[in-house]
């Protein structure tokens, strides 16, 4: 019994060590976004570099798929705590106010300081059809 307590325990310090010093950052979600009643979704995108931004930027643009392996689902609003996916840069927040195929609503590309808090505004989301000048 003993010796299950000490491997317990050895299990429980090792797994705080991993995730205790992953690199993270906050966002603190202050938009009305996920909205059930309209079925909207919000997700931020990750990207590894500025090649990759502009790849992502290009597909938004002409409402190619999005790969979602790209993607962190958002659940609620408030503060989330997100992990930092190994080599990723660079953040947005991409929202489907909606429920659309695509996302109609973006902010722009951050670039992450991890341990950071990130507030997001309603104001800070600017819509997608603008990136192809479509809406000017």
């Amino acid at each position: 019994m003993k010796m299950l307590k000490t491997a317990l325990m050895i299990l429980a310090l090792l797994t705080i060590t991993a995730t205790g010093f992953a690199d993270s950052f906050t966002l603190q979600n202050q938009t009305s976004y996920p909205m059930k009643d309209q079925k909207s979704k919000i997700a931020v995108q990750w990207a590894t570099s500025v090649k990759e931004v502009e790849q992502n930027n290009i597909a938004l643009m002409h409402g190619q798929k999005i790969n979602p392996d790209t993607l962190k689902m958002l659940t609620k609003s408030g503060k989330t705590n997100l992990n930092i996916p190994k080599n990723v840069e660079f953040f947005r927040v991409l929202v489907w106010s909606k429920g659309q195929n695509e996302p109609d609503l973006h902010t722009n590309w951050i670039e992450i300081v991890p341990n950071k808090t990130y507030t997001l505004e309603t104001d800070h989301l600017v819509p997608t059809v603008l990136m192809s000048g479509s809406g000017c």
